[in-house]
């Protein structure tokens, strides 16, 4: 499953961070979304883009665009 298909309150585990961008890559990583990580999404903007998720803590959102590029394996 991609991070942007997540529902309201799901929790996961980031399985695979694969972004075109290797600046963003790094970024994301940076952020907390790297393999292993746990993750929960905790806020949907009203036109489903970006959605906020909870890392390590911290409320991160990010755009559907990016979170295409992050698979996770969903109730871990």
């Amino acid at each position: 499953m991609i991070l942007s298909d997540m529902t309201l309150r799901q929790k996961a585990v980031v399985s695979e961070v694969n972004h075109p961008d290797k600046q963003m890559q790094q970024r994301l990583m940076d952020l907390g979304f790297y393999p292993g990580g746990k993750i929960k999404l905790v806020l949907i903007s009203p036109k489903n883009d970006p959605k906020a998720y909870e890392v390590r803590g911290t409320v991160i959102a990010i755009r559907n665009e990016d979170a295409k590029f992050i698979k996770v394996k969903v109730g871990e």
